[in-house]
């Protein structure tokens, strides 16, 4: 299947896969899909991105390389496939944050990350590399606190 998720007419997730990939176009404020890469920027959008619209779709396919035809072809077209926050959600993310803070680094580096910045944020918090005090600011302002189960 190919899964897509808009925010106010603009593509955030444009993903082929099966079911557990698709998920990340249903998370909200309560919902996590781990090991997602764009898990990270659908959780700031539905935080900081004033409660604007979000539009999911699902596209049936036979096949994977079907999927990943029709994936191509709408990045192409439209877009989804960015890694990079819109201007106005990154000064709400770091409004508050102190600038070269521990706490915007450890923000930073999980929005860069090549995989999850969510699940790295939590194997970083069980490794012990994030200290309380830092995990707690950032835990504060991702809105972590009711989702230890995922931390």
């Amino acid at each position: 299947m190919v899964y897509l998720l808009f925010y106010e007419g603009t593509p955030i997730v444009v993903g082929h896969g099966k079911f557990q990939r698709a998920r990340v176009i249903f998370d909200d404020q309560e919902t996590i899909t781990p090991y997602h890469i764009k898990s990270i920027f659908v959780r700031i959008y539905h935080l900081f991105g004033d409660s604007g619209s979000f539009d999911r779709f699902i596209i049936p396919c036979k096949s994977k390389k079907e999927a990943s035809t029709y994936e191509k072809k709408l990045h192409a077209s439209i877009g989804g496939n960015s890694l990079v926050l819109p201007e106005e959600l990154s000064a709400r993310l770091f409004e508050g944050i102190q600038q070269g803070s521990a706490e915007e680094m450890v923000l930073r580096i999980a929005l860069n990350s090549s995989f999850d910045g969510l699940s790295d944020l939590r194997k970083w918090r069980r490794r012990g590399i994030l200290g309380d005090q830092v995990w707690f600011k950032i835990a504060k302002k991702l809105e972590l606190e009711g989702l230890e189960r995922w931390f």
